[in-house]
């Protein structure tokens, strides 16, 4: 696993300061990056998350069901006082399966987020990834499996944790 590269970023970046904090999995710094009624969206999730409360359950679930992963950003396309578009590549293991964490499997995916921020909080983040294709590496099985049926699988770990 490649160490990330956060050097592009100004320093003082909140982008920076929250690629240094995901790759901690030090959630309450990354929820005191966002504003009070911050958006947080990427392709895999049914819905926004909304406001702190919101986010900060979503990344405590992502760092309880999958450590270890690390955010390495590449050369980011866009960098200015209103936010950042920061192409990555995350590194990790899925979800230890039925508790066991030798039946977690490693992934890989590309992907690209876009921060928007205001008055130094983000505001808004969008993350675009081939969602499909992490859970195909997760559960291989999905590989022979139609589309719908590793999205309900989904869908039914998001309804477990409360996250639908």
């Amino acid at each position: 696993m490649p160490t990330p590269n956060v050097s592009t970023l100004p320093a003082d970046s909140p982008v920076n300061a929250w690629i240094i904090a995901f790759n901690a999995q030090d959630v309450p710094a990354i929820v005191a990056l966002y504003a009070e009624d911050a958006e947080l969206f990427d392709s895999g999730m049914h819905r926004s998350r909304r406001g702190r409360m919101e986010i900060e359950a979503w990344f405590r679930l992502r760092f309880r069901s999958m450590p270890g992963n690390v955010y390495a950003p590449g050369e980011p396309l866009q960098v200015d006082e209103q936010g950042a578009v920061v192409p990555w590549t995350l590194y990790g293991r899925g979800p230890r399966l039925l508790g066991q964490g030798w039946l977690s499997r490693p992934f890989q995916v590309d992907g690209t987020s876009t921060f928007t921020l205001h008055a130094g909080k983000i505001y808004r983040q969008y993350g675009r990834y081939d969602h499909l294709a992490v859970l195909k590496q997760i559960l291989p099985v999905l590989r022979y499996c139609p589309a719908v049926v590793a999205r309900w699988i989904y869908s039914v770990y998001l309804r477990r944790h409360g996250l639908w």
